[in-house]
């Protein structure tokens, strides 16, 4: 039975209670969200070298030092919050995360060695553990199922924004900051304090606009003894299943993309004559570029999302993301713009991706523990970074910057044929 009319934001049906407002507050927290977390990796390379002067042979391994680490503390904590989300609500738990968020990136430009840095990182990675499932989370409450898709796409192209806004704004700012007269260090920390501010901004925008409380009702709420094996009950369930395991490969896509791309275009630009700055602009450029494709396409594929299965939609991600990881074996440069087909089919694969699992999820969780279950999918987002942000930067280093790409186009193959499976053994209802 579908929704009211008064029930409705454009094209998008809402759940009971679900208001027009709430959906505003969720687009943008989707847009501040995932652009702050994208941002760290984007910006952290221009810390190592300018800030600290590591030596380009040494950054692969260390940036895939941090990404470990950080992933460690969102693999300790993401259940915690799951479980509190579902307890005491979403609103709460991103307000909580987006401090520490802020608080991570006023801090990280002042360390002074790798230590301090891992240190900081790991304050931001409370934040990100926070803050990621919620995102999901949120997703997954506010549509009713027969928009479920299209939200989610929605709320996606917000995702994208806050990306091409980090690649873009923020991310050109240090060699425009520098050609003002400012010195390297001061123009990163300027950066990185802007970042904070908007971080702490935001606070103020999710408090007003968020629904408050839980999707259930006080008396229908999970007890905290369910809560605490709703992750791992869940996993009887295929469709869940294979959302955890698309997962696996969803969150680190996109974070490796942000790490390795990003650290791939510094070292390439010395070799053709840029600094590090200059190196980060131009491939913010091509970033940016990503991501426009990405407004068109995510939602287009919210809208296909809700008419077909949605255990399909992960099988269309997972071809896109495959082909699109494994081609960046054959790019001469991130730097090179005569690359950007390759870099479309990359982008169109891994938001693809993300979004199925995502919806995936969404369809086959209990309400009363769908905070507790989405969280078990981030951890298992988590364990998938820390695997290839680790190996990554082995990778990366004694490889070539090619290589964490490559592999993880291969795992996405061992994916892709498992989801085809459960197509065809256990492909649950198609969506509404």
């Amino acid at each position: 039975m579908q929704s009211p009319p008064s029930n409705r934001f454009g094209p998008l049906w809402l759940a009971p209670g679900v208001t027009r407002l709430n959906v505003m507050a969720n687009f943008y927290a989707s847009f501040v969200v995932i652009g702050m977390l994208t941002g760290m990796s984007f910006l952290g390379g221009y810390i190592l070298t300018e800030h600290l002067h590591i030596p380009q042979q040494q950054q692969g391994g260390i940036t895939g030092d941090l990404g470990f680490w950080v992933e460690v503390v969102i693999m300790l904590l993401v259940n915690p919050f799951g479980i509190l989300s579902d307890r005491i609500g979403r609103r709460t738990v991103l307000i909580i995360g987006i401090l520490f968020i802020g608080l991570g990136y006023a801090l990280y430009p002042f360390a002074t060695s790798v230590p301090e840095l891992l240190f900081y990182r790991c304050i931001f990675g409370v934040g990100a553990a926070a803050t990621a499932s919620m995102i999901a989370a949120l997703m997954n409450d506010y549509p009713a199922e027969q928009s479920r898709g299209k939200m989610i796409g929605f709320s996606s192209l917000m995702n994208v924004l806050g990306v091409m806004f980090i690649a873009l704004g923020l991310g050109q700012l240090p060699p425009i900051l520098q050609a003002q007269g400012m010195d390297a260090i001061t123009a990163g920390r300027t950066v990185f304090i802007l970042a904070a501010i908007l971080c702490l901004v935001s606070v103020v925008f999710f408090r007003a606009g968020l629904k408050a409380g839980t999707p259930v009702s006080v008396q229908d709420r999970a007890s905290v003894r369910v809560l605490l094996g709703s992750g791992i009950r869940a996993i009887l369930n295929p469709r869940i299943a294979l959302s955890y395991a698309s997962a696996f490969t969803a969150r680190a896509d996109v974070v490796i993309k942000g790490l390795f791309l990003s650290l791939w275009a510094i070292h390439d630009g010395h070799e053709w004559g840029l600094s590090p700055g200059e190196a980060m602009a131009r491939f913010g450029l091509v970033l940016g570029i990503m991501q426009a494709i990405g407004v068109v396409w995510q939602p287009i594929f919210g809208w296909l999302m809700d008419r077909v299965n949605r255990v399909t939609a992960v099988i269309i991600a997972l071809v896109f993301a495959s082909t699109g990881y494994l081609s960046m074996g054959l790019i001469t440069s991130p730097l090179d713009f005569a690359m950007l087909p390759a870099f479309a089919i990359l982008t169109i694969g891994t938001s693809s991706a993300m979004m199925a699992s995502t919806a995936l999820i969404g369809q086959e969780a209990p309400v009363s523990e769908r905070g507790a279950i989405i969280a078990m999918n981030g951890l298992f987002g988590s364990f998938g970074i820390m695997v290839f942000t680790k190996g990554g930067g082995i990778w990366f280093d004694s490889i070539g910057p090619w290589a964490p790409f490559v592999i993880i186009g291969v795992v996405q193959i061992v994916l892709l044929l498992a989801a085809v499976l459960v197509r065809v053994v256990a492909p649950g209802g198609a969506s509404d």
